[in-house]
């Protein structure tokens, strides 16, 4: 097994019933908790897998003898899964996408792997290119796929073996709704969200700005959702007082940042994204003791099974060298 491998136990350390157990499981056992869930019933589930019903149910008796428990609940309404059954499929899901990921990656040229990259919008104009730039000097840059979208969505895709690692932010609406037992997770650094306008803006001279002052401004936003859009909310409520409505809604951060420079707009955002545009736009974060929403740490995510893999370590490596952690 190489370096560029998935590191999955060896034989040798599990039981030997188990590994001879193990041994005995095809793709098509790795499939069947799914088509259940999708189709029904057994029988639908022998039909979509183009087998026989009584081959459905002696795939699923094998599978139940591996895991050591019940994993279907078998009426006359057709088939459900038990909760060993859910727990069971979640984590067949993730081997199934390991098995499609490494037939993608046997198709690469050469001998370079492919990286499945997930990244917050911040990520991706702050410390990527300068990791990939890293990377590429060292001629340690593998093939990459690199999806930008809100943490949690990208999050949840990695739960699934859909991508092989994520840079974004954790807090606490994502520990609540991804289960963390499965995910590896290693600190990058911290950052805040800042209230900003163009610099030109009367605001952007005060020395303290209240957040009475910032009821009646026009407002650029990302779509509910976001963890901006919650850092709105959030400076308002800390305060004691309901958010105003947005005069803009703007999917894309960086366009909403245009529009502020350009008009008596206000925005918030992170910042290393105001740090960026102060330089070549002349926005500026307003300042106040109103205005502080609290810090969030940005780490780096990989499946706990997959944290060897080495493409994503030597990504993590030159993250951390191209932007200091304690930055």
């Amino acid at each position: 097994m190489t370096g560029d491998d998935l590191s999955f136990p060896a034989a040798a350390a599990l039981p030997r019933a188990l590994a001879y157990r193990l041994d005995r499981l095809r793709l098509r056992h790795l499939r069947l908790l799914d088509v259940i869930e999708r189709e029904g019933s057994l029988g639908a589930a022998a039909r979509d897998l183009g087998v026989s019903q009584p081959a459905v149910t002696l795939l699923l008796r094998e599978l139940e003898a591996v895991f050591e428990a019940r994993l279907v609940d078998r009426d006359a309404r057709g088939g459900r899964l038990t909760d060993a059954g859910h727990r069971a499929r979640e984590r067949l899901a993730i081997a199934l996408a390991s098995v499609s990921s490494a037939l993608g990656a046997a198709r690469q040229p050469g001998c370079a792997p492919l990286l499945r990259v997930g990244c917050v919008p911040l990520v991706g104009f702050s410390a990527i290119p300068q990791a990939l730039a890293h990377l590429l000097a060292q001629q340690a840059l593998p093939y990459m796929e690199i999806e930008e979208a809100e943490a949690l969505s990208l999050l949840r895709a990695l739960a699934d073996g859909e991508l092989d690692c994520v840079i974004g932010w954790l807090d606490e609406t994502i520990a609540s709704q991804i289960n963390l037992d499965l995910i590896h997770v290693e600190p990058l650094w911290s950052g805040s969200m800042q209230v900003f306008a163009a610099g030109t803006h009367p605001l952007a001279a005060r020395q303290q700005v209240r957040i009475a002052d910032l009821l009646d401004c026009p407002w650029v936003v990302p779509q509910q959702g976001s963890r901006t859009y919650a850092a709105f909310q959030r400076l308002f409520l800390n305060n004691g007082l309901a958010a105003p409505r947005p005069r803009l809604v703007c999917t894309s951060i960086h366009t909403g940042v245009h529009i502020v420079t350009a008009g008596p707009f206000v925005s918030i955002g992170p910042d290393r994204l105001i740090a960026r545009y102060r330089q070549s736009h002349g926005v500026r974060a307003l300042r106040g003791s109103d205005l502080d929403t609290g810090r969030a740490q940005l780490s780096f995510f990989t499946l706990r099974q997959a944290q060897g893999f080495t493409p994503t370590r030597r990504l993590l490596q030159a993250l951390r060298e191209s932007v200091p952690i304690d930055a």
